[in-house]
């Protein structure tokens, strides 16, 4: 199909990376990682308690609630955090290495497809080492020209999507227009992010609320990123 694009941007985790694991709940390795980030303090917290008192502040707070959770158990925070980054980076490593996170279906081949017809980057929220040895491990890194993960210090929270930082980042080094580029992503805060960059998105998901989340709508839904050859 015509199309104005020249450059298509790819989150990774739930984009092309099914990165839920195999766990008895989804992401139960980075539960597990967090929990002996946790053992060195010498806290014990379970999977709700970690959702609620850790989790949902920094999703909603980013480097503030992080600063908030350390305060409630007395932590020092930047020996807290360093040690997060590093257990949840070996984590999600080992768990590639071992078959419990693996490409979604189809990844490759429209990866593939795609990188024949558009320049690809990668934009994801997960720490720089865990993309580049996931992009390393698959394969994948001919079909990129640049990609990007946030950097692993607290202040590095505020990267994260729906801030444009790296979309923008990724336009100023192929020096493309914004009119030029779209966002692939399975979250309405990276649709949100691409908004905010001023450039098109596609949303994957099978979920109608998850739509509306945000008042951003995407350029174009589907269901899984094999569907993407039907908008782009």
């Amino acid at each position: 199909m015509e199309t104005i694009y020249q450059l298509v941007m790819l989150d990774m985790d739930g984009t092309f990376l099914d990165s839920r694991g195999t766990g008895r709940v989804p992401n139960e390795w980075a539960y597990e990682a967090f929990k002996k980030s946790l053992s060195h303090f010498g806290l014990v917290l379970s999977i709700p308690e970690i959702d609620a008192q850790f989790l949902q502040p920094l999703r909603a707070e980013g480097a503030d609630g992080v600063r908030a959770f350390c305060a409630r158990f007395g932590l020092p925070c930047d020996e807290f955090w360093t040690r997060r980054e590093t257990d949840v980076i070996e984590a999600k490593i080992e768990a590639i290495r071992t078959g419990k996170i693996i490409l979604c279906a189809s990844s490759e081949q429209i990866i593939r497809y795609l990188s024949e017809r558009y320049s690809l980057a990668v934009v994801s929220d997960s720490q720089q080492a865990s993309v580049d040895f996931t992009l390393e491990y698959f394969n994948l890194k001919p079909y990129f020209t640049v990609w990007f993960g946030r950097k692993s210090t607290l202040k590095d929270l505020d990267t994260r999507k729906p801030n444009p930082f790296y979309i923008n980042r990724v336009l100023r080094e192929l020096s493309l227009p914004r009119a030029a580029a779209i966002l692939v992503d399975d979250s309405p805060v990276g649709v949100l992010a691409a908004k905010h960059a001023g450039i098109d998105s596609v949303l994957i998901t099978r979920d109608e609320e998850k739509r509306k989340h945000y008042e951003s709508e995407p350029t174009f839904v589907v269901t899984g990123i094999g569907e993407l050859g039907t908008v782009l």
